[in-house]
């Protein structure tokens, strides 16, 4: 009875180890859904004074996505995905004519890019840890218009200009994962000191829970 047990522990875990041996140079499509949780702490006194939206609103929600991985070797692998989000633009408070009174934000469709690098370690028989490191851009999509009007000592206005501006920036991606089968779910981190909120040098981290599902392989 003990050499049975041993012979289907034998087998699962050579059927187990030769599927992830299969994986090199395969690419698999993935579905999935991310939950941004509000960023960290950083110092408000830093933040544009003319800023139109609420950063924390801005950056924390529910995206989807859908990407690829391709695997260069059994535990190594490079991906990218794409992510959409419906969130604030800008927040309008500067356009309510009465002294007093609300007006809802403006929304539109964020899109973002990811790319990384995932690094597997076979942890059991059918379950894997992995470690990510990547580079993203997060809120693309978000071009608005800003006026600006100038006046001379007097008060009378001399002119106005008008600029381009969006909300998109590109932070590092840190994350740390557990996959099994074809599930994984994410714990990660969005870093920048270049986000477009600040007037001088701030750090913005954003945390994040990722939800992967892993449709199947594009080839054989």
């Amino acid at each position: 009875m003990k050499n049975l047990i041993l012979l289907l522990f034998l087998a699962i875990s050579t059927y187990s180890f030769s599927q992830i041996e299969e994986r090199k140079g395969k690419l698999f499509f993935k579905l999935g859904s991310e939950y941004r949780i509000t960023p960290l702490s950083y110092d408000g006194n830093k933040l544009e004074p003319s800023l139109s939206v609420e950063v924390d609103a801005q950056n924390s929600g529910v995206s989807f996505h859908y990407g690829f991985d391709y695997f260069i070797t059994k535990n190594l692998s490079i991906g990218f995905n794409n992510s959409f989000r419906y969130d604030i633009l800008i927040s309008n408070t500067n356009e309510i004519d009465n002294d007093f009174g609300v007006q809802k934000a403006d929304k539109t469709l964020m899109i973002g890019g990811h790319l990384y690098l995932d690094y597997h370690v076979k942890v059991f028989k059918n379950s894997e840890l992995f470690a990510r490191i990547g580079r993203s851009i997060l809120n693309g999509g978000t071009h608005y218009v800003e006026k600006k009007t100038y006046y001379d000592n007097q008060g009378n206005t001399l002119g106005s200009s008008y600029t381009t501006n969006d909300f998109q920036f590109s932070p590092a991606n840190f994350a740390i994962g557990f996959k099994k089968d074809k599930v994984e779910l994410i714990i990660g981190m969005y870093a920048s000191t270049q986000a477009p909120y600040f007037d001088e040098t701030e750090s913005l981290k954003i945390p994040y829970i990722n939800f992967t599902y892993t449709i199947g392989k594009l080839w054989k």
